[in-house]
């Protein structure tokens, strides 16, 4: 029987040490969230454009909870995948948009004007 131990000792060690080393040790509260859901792309989220820096290629919207990416209401600045669609928005506008993970970024691929 006392062989069996350490047996079971180690099982249990790779049970809970494998999730903890398979996280990343590079993010720093910086990066966003991992999605929940691989079709996160296609989701549709509406916030207000708050300001625009076409120097940066960023649109800072205040937007709802991104459930999709496990993230509260709040105001932040995303990139665009196409720089051409901020010349189709201003600020106050409402906006429909859909995000996509870009590395560690939130990346806007789709924007429009709500009508």
């Amino acid at each position: 029987m006392k062989p069996l131990l350490p047996a079971i000792a180690a099982a249990a060690f790779v049970a809970f040490a494998a999730p903890a080393s398979a996280q990343s040790g590079h993010d720093h509260g910086h990066a966003a969230p991992a999605t929940k859901n691989a079709s996160a792309a296609g989701i549709v989220n509406t916030g207000e454009v708050k300001r625009i820096n076409q120097d940066t290629k960023k649109v800072t919207i205040a937007h709802g909870p991104l459930k999709a990416f496990d993230m509260p209401s709040m105001t932040m600045a995303f990139g665009v995948k196409d720089p051409s669609m901020l010349g189709k928005i201003k600020a106050g506008d409402k906006v429909n948009f859909v995000l996509e993970k870009a590395g560690e970024d939130l990346v806007i691929t789709r924007i429009e004007a709500a009508r």
